[in-house]
């Protein structure tokens, strides 16, 4: 089948990909053409980068774009009177009331419906599906505007993503399910030739309405960014008490009827959760005012806005003043396996000790860039910007430092050379914001250890 994806971010790149990766032909459209650029040239081997950080991506964008299955392209009119089936997959940034901004998607349904404006010996028919995570009812708004640009007949297909970065090429070659949303027929049996390939794979294809599918999306990510705040009250509480979190999950996890979402940390964050979560609220603000329905969705995130930084007030007591002191801090992406540091806990760390009034050294396998971008926009903290430093590697930054926070679960951080470490820093404290080392250990090393679900040891005070 022939087909059209608009936008080349997270979503729009990885599902393009692979629909080529199972054999349908794809034309990947995106306005800014530093980008379209930037990907022809990967694929001719003139850079060895893509715009984003995928595991697997650059081997399978430059295997189709070989196989002539994935075109990069500026032309958004051709790429529409070509193909089928048309998804827009542009950003739906939230705007400062919470709600989604649908400037993107209203703009691109506009330019589709004036690109559908052609004769042929054929009646015109397209599929526009949206991939972009839109509040319920956005499927009219799309349709309204399409059928304002153009006569020719079309449908609406709500098929949302549930794309998680940095595995996202693996949940779009086997997703866990595959929903569609569209009130036609004719549109559900072309939707469901378009993913035929993967119910070879054991995938679930699930056909509902238009409004049933848009909701899917924002409950399932408000479903798990709840579990993600409660799990940290419980760890929060388990170290006040003397428990161990993690020792406490062995007995939890046997109930199979919890998921995935139970281990401690610092807060949820990337393009997500926080933004899905604040959008429900507006939108459960409109429909359901003054509800506790609202007030708990509303205390999610106020406890996942805690969490990020519920290590600065140990840390005050632990020094007993923060200002002057070197931390380095690993970790500035909002999960491993990719360059997004939208909303993460690295960052939001580095705000909070640079206005305490600590130096702070950064290190991230690939996030640092992205970082230094975002805190440079940050008015407030401009004044402080002199105390920030990025290492170059995680053990760069370490010289001096008067202790460690670990915001992120990636491998390099989970088993350091702790002899290294413990000679590099002035004073031997690790504050674990994911609960990834070992206690036992960090005492018998010698090290002030402090995590979020487990109680404090003191390996080196003690000493």
């Amino acid at each position: 089948m022939n087909i059209a994806v608009i936008g080349t971010g997270y979503v729009g790149l990885v599902q393009g990909v692979a629909f080529a990766d199972v054999n349908h032909n794809v034309i990947c459209v995106d306005k800014a053409e530093a980008k379209i650029k930037h990907l022809k040239d990967f694929c001719e081997g003139k850079r060895n980068d893509l715009p984003i950080l995928e595991p697997d991506l650059p081997r399978l964008v430059k295997e189709n774009y070989d196989k002539k299955r994935l075109v990069f392209s500026t032309d958004l009119k051709e790429a529409v009177r070509q193909s089928q089936i048309i998804f827009i997959a542009v950003g739906t940034p939230s705007n400062e009331d919470g709600s989604a901004n649908l400037a993107y998607v209203q703009q691109v349904a506009k330019e589709i419906g004036a690109a559908m404006n052609y004769s042929s010996e054929e009646p015109v028919y397209k599929v526009i599906a949206n991939k972009s995570t839109v509040p319920p009812g956005t499927y009219k708004i799309v349709h309204d505007i399409i059928a304002k640009e153009t006569k020719n007949e079309f449908d609406i297909a709500s098929n949302p993503e549930f794309l998680a970065e940095g595995r996202a090429v693996k949940d779009c070659l086997r997703p866990s399910r595959i929903v569609v949303g569209t009130a036609n027929a004719k549109a559900a049996s072309i939707m469901e030739e378009l993913y035929a390939p993967f119910k070879d794979r054991e995938v679930s294809i699930m056909f509902m309405s238009n409004i049933d599918a848009e909701m899917v999306k924002y409950a399932s990510n408000t479903y798990l960014a709840s579990q993600v705040a409660l799990t940290n009250a419980m760890a929060n509480l388990s170290r006040e008490l003397g428990a161990d979190w993690r020792k406490v999950l062995e007995g939890v996890k046997k109930d199979i009827r919890i998921g995935r979402f139970v281990y401690a940390g610092l807060g949820f964050g990337g393009s997500c959760f926080p933004k899905d979560v604040r959008e429900l609220i507006h939108t459960m603000e409109q429909h359901r005012p003054g509800t506790k329905d609202l007030k708990y969705l509303k205390l999610v995130i106020e406890q996942n806005d805690a969490q990020k930084g519920i290590f600065i007030p140990r840390m005050e007591k632990y020094y007993n003043s923060l200002k002057g002191k070197k931390i380095a801090v690993w970790g500035t992406t909002f999960k491993p396996e990719t360059d997004d540091v939208r909303e993460s806990a690295g960052l939001h760390m580095i705000k909070e000790l640079l206005l305490k009034g600590a130096s702070v050294s950064a290190y991230d396998p690939s996030g640092s860039e992205q970082a230094i971008y975002i805190l440079s926009l940050d008015e407030k903290l401009k004044p402080y910007l002199a105390r920030l430093s990025f290492a170059s590697d995680m053990y760069e930054g370490l010289k001096e430092a008067e202790g460690i926070v670990i915001t992120v679960e990636w491998n390099d951080f989970r088993n350091p050379d702790f002899a290294q470490v413990k000679k590099l820093l002035k004073k031997p404290a690790i504050f674990d914001g994911k609960d990834i080392l070992n206690p036992k250990q960090m005492e018998e090393l010698g090290f002030d250890y402090f995590a979020v679900g487990r109680p404090d040891v003191l390996g080196h005070t003690k000493a």
